[in-house]
Order: C-alpha cells, then structure tokens, then sequence
C-alpha cells in the first residue's frame, strides 16, 4: 500500500509489557469497513458513557470502569485508558500482535477494540515516523560522513521510532549517530533505556528528565542535527505550539530537521475522549501547516498514513525564514 503525500501526538497505570527486542511492523494498516459498520455502536457507547461520567461527577465520583465491553473486558484498553496522552498507551498500541484474556470472547473483543481505526493509524504513523527518520539521518551523514549525526527527541516517551530507526541503521549502514532523549516522565525514559539495550542501541542512546518546554537549559554541548518530537503537538495550543516550533528552529544548524506529526479530526475521536479517556486537539492538516510555518519553518514535506488521521512532517531550517 501506498500512503498519501503532501508537500508544502485515578488509578495506578498497569505496568508495561515487556520490551519487544524485534522491530515493530513494516506494514501499513488500513483495515476500514468493520469499524465504519461499527461506527453507530461506538458513538452510542460514548454518549453511554459521557451520561454516567456526567451523573457520576453530581456526587464527585468518576467511574472506575468506563464501559464493562471496552475497559473492563480487554486487557489492552484498559492499559489504553489508564495510560492515555501518556508512553504506555502508545506503547500498548504500537506493539499490539495479539487479543489476551481468558475465553475467546474477551481475546476477540480485546483484538476488535485494539483494531479500530486510530489505533492501525497510530502504528502506521510508527512506521512513518521510523522511515523519515532513516532517511533523515541518512541525508544528514552525507553532508559530511566523518561527523556524528544528533538527534534530540523531545517528549520522547518510550522513543520506539528513534530507537528502532538507530537500530536499522546500525545493521544495515555505517553511520555515525547519537540520540538525546527528553522526558519529564522518569519511567518514560527506563523503559526507553531498556529499549536500547534490547534493540543493541544503549551506547548510542543517553536520556534526560526535564520539562521538553525548557529544553534548552538541559542541551549541555549536546547540539542537534535533528529534532524530533512525535505526539506532543496534539495537546498544545496554538500559542504555546508556535512558541515551542519557533524554540527548536534556534537550536537547530542551517540545514537541520525538525520531523513532528499531528492528529486530525476523525469519526473516532468522540470513542477515543469518553470510553478511553484520551483527549487531544486535532487539527487539519492546513492548521497542522500553519503552526509549523508560524514557527519559522517554510520548507517541509507531510506524509499521511492511509487512515488520515496522522500526518508525519519532516522541516528543513532554511535562511530565508525568519
């Protein structure tokens, strides 16, 4: 499959998995008419459950389960929930092969609701991420192949992209490189060192615990070719995400990359902000483009998965933007 292009993301969270020391898939996701069917029961399952979080909120209580065939069956969206806009719903999602549970009925459900559409989006956008980020790298270490390629991962969570980026490279290439990690979440930045370490990657990875909006004052000596930071930008405001975008433009070299990505409006979101607790800003790709541009940035490329719900955007720092 081909995705499109255009030119121009209370209780104790579970813990984690295990770390897989395989790379995550190379293939595209774009399984659509079951979840259009779908589509009725889910938004009558989020009005459901937006009416008892709206009871439950008279008496100060919010419910412990949201929805007993969505997060009190499968396992999986209940790690969702309970990790949601955080690393380990990401990392739920991202590396998700197989329903669990006791009977084939929860393994189905769990398999069904693991499936739906953001969910295939959100791992395509892994794959996206992980190829531009190789070829990024890539095109950086030819401008001068004796130098070490940097990249600066900002709000990197578990950092799955990068780290498997790094370890692609380092078997199929000889390329010099080396990867910053920010992250205001110390487990965040465990389980990305754990990552490493499976991926072969550990020397080439250090991290950093620190508030990703005040970057700079952690860099050190450390100056990036590339900056990446995936996800983030769907919980910034407008104001606060141009300030941001203008803040990595100065830290980047003439010529340096800048790859993000952005969430857009889709028929799940209402599904994604009541039954799993996941709330975000989204915005059209035009609005994606006009923070990036109001952040300085005039050369860039956007690649959106096959779902169109994530688009991918790699930056160039170029001199004639101010």
């Amino acid at each position: 499959m081909v995705e499109t292009t255009f030119v121009g993301r209370a209780k104790t969270a579970r813990p984690a998995r295990n770390v897989r020391p395989k790379t995550t898939s190379q293939v595209f996701e774009h399984t659509v008419w079951p979840y259009r069917l779908a589509l009725p029961f889910m938004v009558a399952t989020a009005l459901y459950v937006h009416l008892k979080k709206f009871f439950l909120s008279l008496s100060d209580q919010r419910p412990t389960t949201n929805c007993w065939y969505v997060d009190g069956l499968s396992e999986n969206s209940c790690r969702v929930k309970e990790g949601s806009a955080k690393w380990q719903a990401l990392d739920a999602c991202y590396n998700f092969t197989h329903g669990e549970g006791r009977n084939w009925l929860i393994r189905t459900l769990d398999t069904f609701w693991m499936n739906v559409r953001n969910a295939q989006a959100v791992r395509n956008r892994l794959i996206i991420a992980r190829e531009e980020l190789c070829r990024t790298i890539i095109n950086q270490a030819n401008k001068s192949p004796k130098r070490e390629v940097k990249i600066l991962s900002l709000a990197s969570g578990s950092a799955q992209a990068v780290i498997e980026a790094l370890s692609e490279l380092r078997r199929k290439r000889n390329v010099q490189v080396r990867a910053m990690l920010v992250d205001q979440d110390e487990s965040a930045l465990r389980h990305a060192q754990n990552l490493a370490r499976d991926h072969g990657v550990a020397d080439l990875v250090e991290t950093r615990l620190g508030d990703v909006l005040f970057f700079d004052r952690i860099l050190g000596e450390f100056k990036p070719d590339i900056i990446e930071m995936m996800g983030l930008m769907d919980y910034l405001r407008d104001k606060l995400a141009i300030q941001l975008v203008r803040k990595i433009r100065r830290h980047l070299p003439e010529g340096g990359s800048f790859l993000t990505c952005h969430i857009h409006p889709n028929s799940e979101s209402y599904f994604l902000r009541q039954v799993v607790d996941w709330k975000m800003l989204y915005r059209t790709v035009g609005q994606f483009e006009d923070i990036l541009v109001g952040g300085g940035f005039l050369d860039f490329s956007f690649r959106t998965e096959l779902h169109k719900i994530h688009t991918v955007a790699v930056t160039t720092k170029t001199a004639h933007a101010a």
